[in-house]
């Protein structure tokens, strides 16, 4: 999903920092080992391939939790027959059960 587009080192020789493309070319970040990174997001079509946001942050894993909670929220709001309905193959065998 990730194409690595440069490893940048540090004297020692450890990679201190990666620059990475998505293969679909929507998004490219760079990612340093302490944890900060840079996303930037792109509209791409077969004309171009435009910037439209950038975000920073230094606490991915937090990011990403918030995102998911973000995301249980609107499914249960919105609920079946939304784009946030939940695509579970297991729910159907679930209606099977006593």
């Amino acid at each position: 999903m990730w194409i690595i587009k440069t490893q940048h080192k540090n004297e020692d020789g450890a990679t201190v920092a990666l620059e990475l493309e998505s293969e679909d070319g929507q998004f490219d970040v760079n990612v340093r080992w302490d944890g900060c990174m840079e996303v930037h997001v792109y509209s791409v079509t077969e004309e171009n391939r435009e910037l439209h946001d950038t975000f920073h942050t230094c606490d991915v894993k937090g990011f990403i939790e918030k995102l998911q909670s973000l995301n249980e929220v609107c499914a249960e709001f919105f609920g079946e027959g939304s784009y946030w309905e939940e695509k579970n193959n297991n729910k159907s065998d679930d209606k099977n059960e006593p």
